[in-house]
């Protein structure tokens, strides 16, 4: 169930509150970024009015003004898995599934990460957030939070905490 419907029963309904980036995106190749962006929006029936501000803004915030208008064809792997991330967020999907989505990106085109590797967490963030049975527990620089430790210690520590932090 997504949503409450029944993925068995309405497939296509629970498909349009999904969104899925692979390590390796399949992205139509004769179109230009912005073709395709908008292909993508018209299966996910983002409506026009609307999609031109969030595409614009995802657009800028993935640095990618200047190659939208380009064939895809010619985009370097990272560019194709900037646009699949546009791609992605464009409809705000209540599900988005993510397989290595920064093979290939920049470090300034990663915004936010969800993980439970906190190894990695450690090693690709500068600030965290952790959630714990819905709440905010810790929201701060990931270098304060590993100051004593590692982030697995400090998670571990939060775990059995009530209180929020915020450094």
């Amino acid at each position: 169930y997504v949503n409450d419907v029944s993925i068995l029963a309405n497939p296509i309904d629970c498909k349009r509150e999904m969104a899925f980036v692979p390590d390796t995106p399949m992205l139509e190749e004769y179109m230009t970024g912005i073709q395709y962006l908008n292909f993508i929006c018209d299966i996910y029936r983002v409506p026009v009015k609307t999609r031109k501000a969030k595409v614009d803004s995802l657009i800028e915030q993935f640095q990618m003004e200047k190659s939208i208008n380009s064939l895809i064809s010619s985009f370097s792997h990272g560019m194709k898995q900037k646009t699949a991330l546009i791609a992605a967020f464009a409809h705000d999907p209540k599900i988005l599934i993510l397989d290595e989505p920064f093979i290939g990106l920049d470090p300034e085109s990663f915004i936010i990460f969800s993980s439970h590797i906190l190894d990695v967490v450690e090693r690709v963030c500068n600030k965290i957030a952790v959630i714990k049975d819905g709440k905010l527990v810790y929201e701060g620089a990931t270098e304060e939070a590993t100051r004593l430790n590692n982030l697995e210690s400090f998670f571990m520590e939060l775990n059995h905490a009530d209180t929020i932090s915020s450094l």
